[in-house]
């Protein structure tokens, strides 16, 4: 973590303490674990948007195309891609006119309901796929390694999968 993380990070927390405070709440207590979360999930994406950046891509519409990838017919409608991607109806619809504008992404007539259109990626989104997503596993797994030792990478995959699981029953 660099100064200017620690210092957002550091910032957050004091930022929430004051706030718990003020209400009431006796501080943070366990909320400091969402802060931290929180933090870190912003930091992420920021992390991704950086290595994204020479491509002309940032995370949503990465994470977009990776969503139609991932399909096997390589076609959805931008509903489904919202899903997806958890994005507004609306968003989705920004995202996918600007990959379609880019020529990652095109339109396709829906073969069943032609009052439907379903968006597919085109050669050139699958060829700028294949080399942008090992670049970016290769990545992800060298900052794992300086990181967590094998052990804890594992444990804390476990205890992510378990909240994550907890969250979903609560939902």
């Amino acid at each position: 973590m660099n100064n200017q993380e620690r210092n957002r990070s550091a910032q957050s927390m004091a930022a929430a303490e004051r706030a718990h405070s003020r209400a009431g709440a006796g501080g943070v207590g366990d909320i400091a674990i969402y802060i931290l979360m929180r933090t870190c999930n912003v930091m992420m994406h920021e992390r991704l948007g950086n290595l994204l950046e020479p491509h002309d891509l940032t995370p949503l519409p990465y994470m977009t195309m990776m969503a139609l990838y991932s399909r096997a017919e390589n076609l959805a409608n931008p509903s489904e891609l919202s899903d997806a991607t958890g994005e507004t109806r609306g968003n989705m619809t920004r995202i996918c006119d600007d990959l379609v504008d880019k020529g990652w992404m095109k339109r396709v007539p829906n073969a069943e309901d032609r009052r439907r259109v379903d968006l597919s990626l085109t050669d050139s989104g699958m060829s700028l796929l294949n080399t942008i997503a090992p670049q970016l596993r290769q990545n992800a797994d060298e900052f794992y390694k300086r990181t967590f030792t094998k052990t804890e990478k594992a444990t804390l995959q476990q205890l992510l999968t378990q909240f994550s699981e907890a969250l979903a029953n609560e939902l």
